[in-house]
């Protein structure tokens, strides 16, 4: 580990080596190319260098501290054909230049940040990487993280576990095997290893990147099956203010013997956020609070969150960022039905009185730091503090709760070292701290060292490779040292075809739960195994990408096959050689999964448009030698959404999951009717008027419907999925 770090502070040096003061400006003005109007949110960047800027609300941008010579300028936007434009500069005197964009019958041409650890174009990267903006969030009407995610291709969520292109699965008490971070800040506990997305702030998300494939390679710990990494909005020069709030009601369940009341059910909710930018300082806010009392009995959740971010950059080479996240949560807590003619109920032992209190709060920081137009620094400290415990009637068990602290800072150089090559590379550390009847006084650190280097501008070429070094250590197990490697490459056959194909190493710590829980909770004993090893994957991808908007319809393709090989997986187990059959958790599974996607988007006229993602997989346990536990081998999602006119929007979405059909044979002594699962079939609608553009009133009013068909299904073992139910939704934006 140390000669890692060693060799991180050589190419730091290497880096500042090659640096130079710069004082060049370019104040830019971006339009839209038919209508005349400001173009917000316009991605710039300047070829073979770390500089770049987002045009604001006015379409106004400022990059600085560029050197003389002849620049190169790439703009991208969602919903806008790219464009680049050359810009001979001398750095005496500003240069003002103005930039028009032509709408793009398809949103492409996207710009991702998580796939590399930095800005670049998405046809350069190696891996399958989707996209969710903003406004993808607001045409769905989403309240909850988590729900935008089931409209991805190769991606499920069950509870909170992600599940991305099978290789996570589903398992009670397991962590996630996706990292999770919001604007680079890890959001995995520091106990459970687990994510609550309902507690993040949906009115502040930007975008959300999904890299699909084993991420461990930048990422580290966590990244087994991929990353979803979320960025939120950068304030305005002028002051934003938005407002949402909702309601909505749960249709009484589809059979007779699962009504368990005589109302419905209601969920309500109401979200605030204002942000401004004034000189050099820029900070946003936002608050929320959710009122859910779900389709099924005990089952109810009160939740409340508040987020803020303070930017200052007092020059172009330095900015300062801190952001805070406060969530609590007060919760009924279903975990299995009764029975499956009582699926709406949960077991009779289950005491009513019971609520589970929960808390997360977040706070991190960064400094960006320029050495010059070509190398970058960033530091990233961050700390997660999450909390729960079981209360009966206001009161604490002292038997069920946990205080787990999750440490990290990241150190990250980017460089671009000649024209032809850029350098990524970083240290990074954690410390999770965890006190708990549960789990006991534990501690687990890793440290970690990354280089990746990308060779661009061969011809049509782009070549990644990439290593990381990971420590990790607990009192109970002796240092385990993972190397993740990464390498990748990109080709242009055209202006309309890339070609793609990727290989990288992924791996998972198991969390201080996994390692060291002692839980006796209704039916189910869990003892510890402190030994358990690091689980482990490698993930390989082939694949395509097509648009063409000149055709009869414009459309947009992207094709993949993989092989995602996964090693010494974590599964809980029941101990049938004891009395008390126990579960323990245990390195137990080795699994292949082979599969194929397809994304296909197109305009089927100028105001209805149509999106398709097909996933098929054959998931399975190389040790026991049949199908892989809690896989779907099918995930069918489609999107269909018709302008009618104006400022009114019809959508409907269909969601196909195949059945699982292999589960834990053992869980039918426990829970009755566990294997009782169907295929999911859910139908979400949505219409929506935006009076902003036939009343030039900034508001929203959105009529939502979820499972609008009312199929009956489950979502994980002895769970049912929600009832039909339906929603109002009004928002206000200024």
């Amino acid at each position: 580990m140390m000669k890692s770090v060693l060799i991180f502070c050589v190419l730091l040096l290497i880096s500042v080596v090659n640096a130079w003061s710069q004082t060049g400006i370019i104040n830019g003005f971006i339009s839209d190319r038919e209508l005349g109007t400001p173009v917000a949110g316009v991605m710039v960047r300047v070829d073979g260098t770390q500089i770049g800027a987002v045009s604001g609300t006015d379409g106004r941008f400022r990059l600085k501290g560029l050197s003389a010579g002849t620049l190169i300028l790439r703009f991208s936007s969602i919903g806008y054909e790219k464009s680049s434009t050359m810009v001979v500069f001398r750095t005496t005197e500003p240069k003002d230049i103005v930039v028009t964009l032509l709408q793009s019958p398809l949103e492409t041409d996207q710009v991702v940040v998580s796939a590399n650890r930095r800005v670049q174009a998405a046809q350069d990267v190696p891996i399958s990487v989707s996209t969710l903006t903003s406004a993808d969030l607001d045409s769905r009407a989403i309240t909850k993280l988590d729900d935008a995610l089931k409209y991805v291709s190769g991606v499920t969520v069950q509870g909170d576990q992600v599940n991305i292109r099978g290789a996570s699965g589903f398992a009670l008490g397991i962590g996630s095997r996706t990292a999770v971070l919001l604007d680079g800040m890890p959001l995995l506990s520091g106990d459970n290893g687990d994510i609550k997305f309902d507690v993040l702030p949906v009115a502040d998300v930007d975008r959300i990147e999904i890299i699909k494939g084993a991420g461990s390679a930048l990422y580290g710990t966590g990244a087994l099956g991929g990353v979803v990494s979320m960025f939120t909005k950068p304030p305005a020069k002028k002051l934003e203010l938005s407002a949402r709030s909702y309601m909505g009601v749960y249709e009484f369940p589809k059979y007779d013997s699962w009504k368990y009341r005589n109302t419905v059910p209601t969920q309500s909710g109401a979200d605030l956020r204002v942000a401004q930018s004034v000189g050099d300082f820029s900070f946003s806010a936002s608050g929320g609070v959710r009122y859910d009392e779900g389709s099924r009995e005990f089952d109810k959740h009160l939740r409340g969150f508040g987020y803020g971010k303070a930017v200052w950059q007092p020059t172009y080479q330095n900015s300062f960022t801190v952001a805070t996240l406060v969530a609590v949560e007060n919760s009924q807590n279903f975990i299995y039905w009764r029975n499956l003619t009582n699926a709406t109920l949960p077991p009779l032992e289950q005491n009513l009185d019971e609520r589970l209190y929960t808390t997360r709060f977040a706070l991190s920081g960064e400094w960006l730091y320029l050495f010059s137009d070509k190398t970058s620094l960033t530091v990233r400290p961050a700390t997660y503090r999450t909390t729960f415990e079981n209360r009966v009637n206001g009161v604490a068990l002292e038997s069920n709760k946990s205080t787990a602290y999750s440490h990290n800072v990241d150190v990250q150089v980017t460089s671009v070292i000649v024209p032809t090559i850029t350098l990524t590379s970083g240290i990074t550390g954690k410390l999770n701290h965890v006190r708990s009847d549960l789990y006991g006084f534990q501690l687990q650190s890793i440290i970690s060292a990354f280089a990746q280097a990308e060779v661009t501008e061969l011809k049509y070429w782009v070549f990644t490779a990439g290593l990381r070094v990971d420590r990790e250590e607990t009192y109970t197990l002796k240092p385990q040292l993972e190397l993740s490697p990464k390498f990748g490459a990109s080709y242009k056959f055209s202006d309309f075809l890339n070609f793609r194909a990727s290989l990288g190493r992924g791996f998972r710590a198991a969390t201080v739960a996994e390692r060291y829980a002692n839980i006796r909770y209704g039916p189910f004993n869990v003892i510890p195994n402190p030994n358990i090893l690091p689980e482990s994957s490698w993930s390989a991808e082939i694949g395509a990408h097509i648009t063409v908007t000149n055709w009869l319809l414009p459309i947009d393709v992207d094709v993949a096959v993989f092989d995602n090989e996964l090693r010494n997986l974590i599964e809980p187990e029941f101990a049938v050689d004891q009395a008390s059959v126990p579960i323990v958790f245990k390195n137990v599974t080795q699994a292949r999964i082979i599969g194929a996607e397809l994304t296909i988007r197109t305009l089927v006229a100028k105001n209805i448009r149509f999106e398709t993602g097909l996933t098929l997989m054959a998931p399975k346990d190389i040790g026991l030698d049949r199908e892989l536990k809690y896989r779907n081998a099918v995930l069918w999602y489609n999107r269909a959404s018709w302008q009618v006119f104006d400022g009114v929007d019809v959508q409907a979405d269909y969601r196909y999951v195949s059945k699982i059909t292999t589960t834990d044979a053992q869980l039918q002594l426990f829970i009755p009717d566990a294997d009782q699962r169907v295929p999911a079939h859910i139908v979400d609608a949505r219409l929506i008027f935006d009076f902003a553009s036939f009343l030039n009133v900034p508001m929203r009013f959105s009529i939502i419907g979820r499972n609008v068909m009312n199929y009956a299904y489950t979502e994980y073992v002895a769970n049912l999925g929600p009832s039909r139910n339906f929603m109002l939704q009004l928002e206000y934006r200024k």
